[in-house]
């Protein structure tokens, strides 16, 4: 959208009652309507086009509290219902377009007179003095330093990626877009061989969006490669509910957990597997092994069956077969 250069003309206003209960609990809504219809310099209607009112004699700011924007017709022409009396500031914007701002006058009791406006097309010099505020807008910078990080990182060249990372975020108002940046960073830091730095900088994004998905399957998987299952199982909790993580992480925590003689700990995880991943072989047989250990033969049995069920040539079928033969 280009700068506001325009001025509407000063008009005064006069409303015709409506039909209808307006919000009385807004301190800009009344009885008044007004109306009007938008066209360019050739007189063609322009569609399309927002316009935006709020209460006083200020510039108009469309986050401050007021009716919602509403935009022209086929026809160029607009109306809106239910405004208290007073002045109103008015803007009318229009890609391609100088916007157009100025004051109304609003009369609850008077019938309204349209409002005729013409938007104009910017120069060309307007055109290139807008292109280049732009270029130069703490926006166009921050993307310019992202971008220039992607490259980076595609190349390998992850230190001076992660340098045009932080920079990118140093000038960002919005953020919002840090957890995917932070996650960029991790992403050179694991390519790197840097796993540590990785799940500290996922860290840092968890801090700003503890829930955010992404980020949480991330460090919960850097976490598992590290034999540091205990607090991927942390973070795993905090996943929103039916997402999909790889189940081999369960898993290596039931392993471990059987390996140090924790049975019924190792069973909870099994039993987490198998819910998640119902046709996972693999689960079966660890499973039956706990069950082994924990002399539930009839339990042990049934999972090695299943094992053999779903994948009759696992690399633990001949194990479960010799275990079956004893079982009977």
């Amino acid at each position: 959208m280009l700068p506001r250069s325009a001025k509407l003309v000063v008009v005064s206003m006069i409303l015709l009652l409506v039909a209808g209960v307006p919000v009385w609990g807004q301190s800009w809504a009344g009885k008044g309507r007004v109306q009007g219809q938008i066209k360019d310099e050739s007189g063609k209607p322009v569609a399309g086009a927002t316009i935006t009112l709020r209460k006083g004699n200020g510039q108009v700011d469309p986050k401050a509290d007021g009716p919602k924007t509403i935009a022209t017709d086929k026809n160029g022409k607009w109306s809106m219902l239910g405004l208290a009396g007073g002045d109103w500031g008015v803007l009318i914007e229009k890609q391609g377009y100088l916007a157009s701002e100025g004051q109304i006058k609003v009369n609850e009791y008077a019938v309204a007179q349209p409002i005729n406006i013409t938007l104009k097309a910017p120069s060309q010099q307007q055109v290139q003095q807008a292109q280049a505020q732009q270029k130069d807008s703490p926006a166009a910078l921050a993307k310019a330093a992202l971008e220039n990080g992607n490259n980076l990182l595609a190349q390998n060249k992850y230190a001076e990626a992660r340098a045009s990372y932080e920079e990118g975020m140093s000038k960002l108002e919005d953020k919002t877009l840090y957890p995917s940046i932070y996650r960029a960073i991790a992403d050179s830091y694991y390519k790197e061989g840097k796993t540590d730095q990785a799940i500290d900088t996922l860290k840092k994004s968890l801090e700003l969006a503890p829930d955010d998905p992404d980020t949480l399957k991330l460090i919960v998987t850097l976490l598992a490669s590290s034999n540091r299952e205990a607090e991927a199982k942390t973070y795993m909790a905090k996943l929103p509910q039916g997402t999909q993580m790889d189940p081999a992480i369960g898993l290596n925590v039931g392993i471990k957990a059987f390996n140090e003689g924790k049975m019924d700990a190792a069973m909870k995880e099994f039993n987490e597997v198998i819910a998640g991943n119902p046709n996972l072989a693999d689960a079966y047989y660890y499973r039956a092994m706990v069950y082994l250990n924990k002399s539930q033969n009839p339990q042990a049995k049934a999972d090695l069956q299943k094992l053999l069920e779903l994948e009759p040539d696992s690399k633990f079928a001949k194990d479960a077969k010799e275990f079956l033969k004893e079982l009977k």
